[in-house]
Formats: C-alpha cells, structure tokens, sequence
C-alpha cells in the first residue's frame, strides 16, 4: 500500500539556501542519541531542499542541498545499514532525534517553478527510512519509506503521511502564518453569513445518512481480519486477533465520522473567511438578492468547495496513519515484522 503526496509552494526557500554560506551541508546538526533514526533523502530535482522544523525552530533547519547548478551535491551521510537502491540518483542521510514530533519541510527550484511540500513525522528508535522527492508533470511527489531486514531480505514499507503543522509556530514567519482577525460581529453580519455558509453545502458534503449495522459492521471486520489471517499464515496468539479486531473497528467508526468533521471544520473556516470582509463585500455574496455579485458568489462557492475536498482529504489522511500506528504498534509488540515483511511499520 503507497500513498503519494503532491504539492505546490509559492515562496522560495531553496533561493535563500543557495545564498547561503551553509547550503552544502545545511544547518542542522546530526541527532547524538544512540538510538536516533537515520534517514535518507533521494531527489533528482533542481536545488531540492530538507529542512526539519520543531517547536524550538520554527524557520527551520537545513540538512544541504541536491542538484544546484552552482553547487557540489552534499556527501552528508550517516552510515545507514541498508544502502540506495541507486548511486545515481544524488542523496543525503541525516540522524533524527527518535520518538519526537518533526515537521519535515521539503522544497525544490527549478526553471522557473518552485515546488514544495510538508509533513509531520516522528522517528521511531533506531529505526532507518527513505524520503523520495521527485516530480511528476507540474507537481511535485513524496513518498516515505521504512528500511528493515526480514529474514536476509530487504524491505522497504511506505508510511503515511499527514500534515499536522506545528500549533506553537503559528505567526512565527512566513511558513506559519497568522491568520487575519476578522471584523467585529453584529446579528445582521451573522445572519448574512449563516445564510451564505448554509446555502454552499451541497449533498456530497453531507453525512451518510445511514451507517453500517451490526451485522454488515461485523462482516466486514470478518472480512478484512480473515484475509490478513490468509495473508500472513503465522503462528500467532488471539490475543493479538483480538486487538487486530478492535483495530480494524475503530477505524471503520473514524471513517464513518469523516464527513461530519469535515463539515463542520468547513462551516467554520467559510465563517471565518466571511468574517473579515465588511458587510456590503458579504451581502453581494447572499444568494438570490438584489445585491449579489453572482460571478463573486460563485468564485467563493467554488473555492470554499476547493478547500472542502482538501480538508477531506486531509482527515481521510489522519484516520488512516492513526490506524496505521497502531497495527505498527500491534505489530511491533508480537514480533510480526521478523516474520513477515508485510507487517505494519510506522
């Protein structure tokens, strides 16, 4: 199972690097743990950047650069266990601090474009990865992989991968903006605004009406829990059958629950948005009046609409890695992986 991620940035980071005394080995400084994961960056991409952003450096920290014209690619490495698949395709490695919330800050310059991407991470003990960056058409990909050894044989498991941000850098600089405070509310302002927000939910943004019954709710659990039974054929306790079981049955409840949180995140974004305009900007965007700019009207509905289906997307995401974690924590504690290279890895 593999899950791509594409994104596009607006400002230049890579630019500031390539100014920078610093930008062939980067700024941040290896993590000293003995238990610290290693991690391998891969890109064929022009100027292609990593940075790693916590609570204590919200500007972020560089690891060197990739591929610059002007520039030698960095030979930063930390003796990982496993090697690249490739010599060809230029790399760094670099040691993270394990067990810590991370957000990894990836950025490339070319021609041009500029193209760029974020996710929260947190290392696992003595663990190794492998974090690909490439393009593909006009956006850019990452994808994440966890290195281990089962059985002499080397194997690579793709992580999920999600956008958290970090809360506690919110208007530190550009990366973290502070959202703009919205105008001073009045009950004509939030009748407008209910009116504007109520009228932009359409009906594949409403919650399923009918949810899985017990019976369909237990036929698919039975389905799922079986054929990784199949899968697998292990030795292997029920008690870790019936923690897989409850595993697979809180993630079909968070599923369920997607579009209702989806929902109302949007309603109160779209409020929020509606919130700093002045008061005729928002009655053109009533519908059916005398005062509606209906281009303006639908150029909101359709951008709100936009950010719905990533912000879907977006807790589609969340559910799934934390699924994911715990199959991996699951799997973790009864010794799967060194059984079966399939196994949950986070």
């Amino acid at each position: 199972m593999s899950r791509l991620f594409t994104g596009r940035v607006l400002g230049s980071v890579a630019f500031i690097l390539i100014l920078s005394g610093c930008s062939v080995s980067g700024t941040y400084p290896d993590a000293a743990e003995p238990d610290a994961a290693k991690l391998r960056f891969i890109s064929d991409m022009s100027s292609a950047t990593l940075s790693v952003l916590d609570e204590q450096h919200c500007e972020g920290q560089t690891t060197g650069i990739l591929n610059n014209l002007f520039l030698a690619n960095t030979r930063r490495r930390v003796d990982m266990s496993i090697p690249s698949l490739s010599e060809k395709t230029p790399y760094l490695e670099i040691r993270l601090p394990p067990n810590k919330e991370l957000l990894l800050h990836l950025n490339t310059q070319g021609a041009g474009s500029v193209c760029g991407m974020a996710f929260t991470f947190i290392p696992q003990s003595s663990a190794e990865y492998e974090l690909t960056f490439d393009r593909a058409g006009s956006q850019c990909m990452t994808m994440l992989k966890r290195l281990h050894s089962v059985q002499g044989q080397v194997v690579r498991s793709p992580v999920p991968l999600v956008n958290k941000g970090i809360a506690s850098c919110m208007g530190a600089n550009a990366l973290f903006p502070e959202p703009p405070k919205g105008l001073p509310a009045t009950p004509e302002r939030d009748a407008l605004t209910e009116q504007i927000v109520s009228q932009s939910i359409i009906a594949e943004m409403k919650p399923d009406a009918t949810a899985l019954n017990e019976s369909a709710r237990t036929e698919a659990i039975d389905l799922v829990v079986n054929r990784r039974k199949d899968q697998m054929n292990l030795d292997l306790p029920d008690a870790y059958w019936t923690q897989y079981r409850q595993n697979v049955a809180n993630y079909l409840v968070q599923a369920q629950g997607v579009k209702a949180k989806a929902l109302d995140q949007y309603k109160v974004e779209y409020l929020a948005r509606l919130s700093r305009l002045d008061t005729s900007s928002i009655k053109a965007l009533v519908p059916d009046t005398e005062a509606t700019d209906v281009t303006q009207a639908l150029a909101t509905n359709g951008a709100m609409l936009q950010y719905y289906h990533r912000l879907s997307e977006q807790l589609q995401k969340e559910v799934m890695a934390d699924n994911w974690a715990r199959m991996a924590e699951l799997d973790k504690r009864y010794g799967v992986c060194k059984r079966y290279p399939q196994c949950w890895q986070n």
